[in-house]
């Protein structure tokens, strides 16, 4: 096969082999680097772009209202509202796995650790929206499997799941009923409106009275201990370790995800300004989750020390994540020989 033009390349072997947070548990293989593999995760994602207007929406989960992470957006396509697939399956308590090999999308219903790492990125989600400004965004067409609950699901005739800023986006009916949410869109005043399955056990429970819900709405993490705090507060070294891990996951996936898709648009791109810009972007996400990354870290060595724990783990997370990014970095000069 012809060698690949070497920006592409790092951006696609700095993807495949993990620019994004590893733990030391669940390190990835190295063997990952070849470059034919990881051509070939594109052969399903068209090039062809679609122009499209963005929507002021408003989004209300379990009573909070939500604002997708900045760059992610909703849209209107051929009739059907599209919408983040990862942000709206966090929003609704569930995790989000994506196969760049095999362009696959499974969500399922989350452990206690990874509803850990969910309720984090949950807190971290602005509800503060800024002044809407349409604008009009190019979408990539990509041929996506999708499992939910371990049920195969697929997009109905006519419709097409998109990458946009490395996020996927689905139409919103096919999510709610994927996912077995009832997920409302009121197209006079442009809002969704959802519950999780948690959410809506917690209001039977509680009588659905307007103080509660207002009391319980907000998603919450067990609150991390204070230096001046008594015995039984103490967290467990494995409630904090479990949960770091979790969270370290989450963002890897995340990660992985928008990188691959940065790679994606760098081939699509047609002139040397999308592409200088392209990689410019992938460097800048490339950064932010090496800083989310020692974000994570940072808390998790905070809280071993505040329980009395050793924080010899903590280099072990580091140690896997710089021997990983070396590796990526590695191949990459080695396909420049």
């Amino acid at each position: 096969m012809n060698k690949i033009k070497l920006p592409a390349a790092a951006l696609l072997l700095l993807l495949s082999v993990g620019a994004a947070p590893l733990t030391a548990s669940a390190p990835l293989s190295a063997s990952a680097a070849s470059s034919e593999k990881v051509v070939a995760t594109t052969v399903n994602v068209k090039t062809s772009v679609t122009k499209v207007n963005t929507i002021d929406v408003k989004m209300t989960f379990d009573g909070v209202k939500l604002v997708p992470p900045s760059g992610q957006m909703v849209f209107i396509y051929n009739n059907s509202t599209y919408v983040p697939l990862r942000f709206m399956s966090y929003a609704l308590q569930k995790t989000v796995a994506w196969d760049a090999k095999n362009l696959k999308v499974t969500v399922n219903e989350p452990n206690s650790s990874e509803l850990v790492g969910i309720k984090e990125y949950l807190m971290n989600v602005t509800n503060t929206q800024n002044a809407f400004i349409s604008k009009s965004v190019s979408l990539s067409d990509v041929k996506a499997k999708f499992v939910f609950n371990g049920s195969t699901k697929t997009l109905p005739a006519g419709q097409s799941s998109y990458i946009l800023n490395g996020s996927l986006y689905v139409p919103l009916r096919f999510l709610s009923e994927s996912t077995g949410n009832g997920i409302k869109w009121d197209q006079k005043t442009k809002t969704i409106t959802a519950s999780s399955k948690s959410y809506l056990e917690q209001l039977d429970k509680e009588g659905d009275t307007a103080g509660t819900v207002g009391q319980t709405s907000s998603p919450t993490t067990s609150p991390s201990p204070s230096a001046g705090s008594g015995a039984a507060s103490k967290v467990s070294y494995e409630d904090i370790t479990s949960a770091t891990e979790a969270k370290l996951n989450s963002l890897k996936s995340q990660s992985q995800s928008t990188l691959f898709n940065t790679a994606v648009e760098y081939l699509a791109a047609q002139d040397d300004t999308s592409k200088a810009n392209i990689i410019a972007k992938g460097k800048q996400q490339l950064a932010s989750f090496t800083a989310s990354f020692n974000s994570i870290v940072a808390d998790a060595e905070q809280q071993l020390k505040a329980n009395g724990y050793s924080t010899d783990i903590i280099s072990q997370y580091r140690s896997a994540f710089e021997s990983e990014i070396q590796n990526g970095l590695n191949a990459v000069a080695g396909m420049a020989d």
